[in-house]
């Protein structure tokens, strides 16, 4: 099956009240693991990367080819997207490489200048058929830039997608980035005004580590799409320290073989805790 644009599988997930796994990619082991969750669950998936997952892959073009080869292997409906897009070059470079959506970040600027390189990245986008994430307010975290988060609001929100044309839009209602150093404090109810004002696709950033609860909450407000970072990066490490007890490093096959299934167990385990009563 070809790749998708992911929008085509958010709005769907909206309409559904489920949410489509977004998941870091980093090298090929990863990717089949996500791939195979995937099939297993017979679920649609994202698999992104931003600009430090890809580069060291080979760039864009070689994560889309692993993508595009695990996608046809299994048939399953999946996207490929630019995650935290932090310029319209970065943008442009996975368009062309074959990218079904991109983001571009910009949300640690002004409102204004936010809007308008967001306005610039979505015309690019959708002339080449391709959909477009922004986000408004801040997600901080360990992996957010200067750590601060800076909350959504309702009424920048409405102005903001109606002003760039975008797809989806990532909202900052007390996620962060990596993981939590205390107890959350996730807003559903500004979460739920948003919603209620805006008819694209929501986005969690920052679903590593969220209550299951919150997440399932936030999944019947409105969020389409969960991204998985840390979650994911932690089953593979612990299937290593497993390994590393029993195994030799000199036989790589089998060495890394636990760190693959503990990502596709993982990644099945979320997607299960995303697609509630289906």
């Amino acid at each position: 099956m070809a790749l998708l644009r992911m929008d085509e599988l958010l709005v769907a997930a909206r309409r559904g009240k489920y949410a489509v796994g977004a998941f870091e990619c980093w090298d090929s082991a990863n990717i089949g693991a996500i791939a195979a969750a995937a099939a297993r669950c017979n679920a649609p998936v994202i698999f992104q990367a931003t600009a430090v997952e890809y580069e060291p892959m080979g760039g864009p073009e070689a994560l889309y080819r692993f993508v595009e080869f695990y996608v046809k292997k299994t048939g399953i409906a999946a996207a490929l997207h630019l995650d935290h897009g932090a310029n319209l070059e970065q943008v442009e470079a996975c368009i062309a490489a074959g990218f079904t959506s991109v983001m571009l970040d910009a949300s640690m600027l002004p409102f204004e200048e936010n809007r308008d390189i967001a306005r610039q990245a979505a015309v690019i986008a959708h002339r080449h058929n391709v959909s477009i994430e922004a986000e408004l307010g801040h997600v901080g975290g360990q992996e957010g830039g200067d750590g601060q988060s800076c909350l959504t609001d309702p009424d920048e929100a409405v102005r903001f997608v109606r002003e760039t044309g975008i797809d989806c839009l990532a909202v900052a209602i007390g996620t962060v980035h990596g993981e939590y150093r205390g107890e959350p404090h996730i807003d559903l109810e500004r979460l739920k005004t948003i919603a209620g004002r805006i008819d694209i696709p929501l986005v969690l950033h920052g679903g590593s580590g969220t209550p299951t609860d919150v997440l399932r909450r936030a999944i019947a407000l409105g969020i389409a799409k969960i991204n998985i970072c840390t979650d994911i990066h932690k089953a593979w490490l612990s299937g290593i320290a497993d390994a590393g007890k029993t195994l030799t490093p000199s036989v790589p096959g089998a060495f890394y073989r636990s760190a693959r299934e503990r990502i596709e167990n993982k990644v099945a385990e979320l997607i299960g805790l995303f697609r509630p009563n289906r």
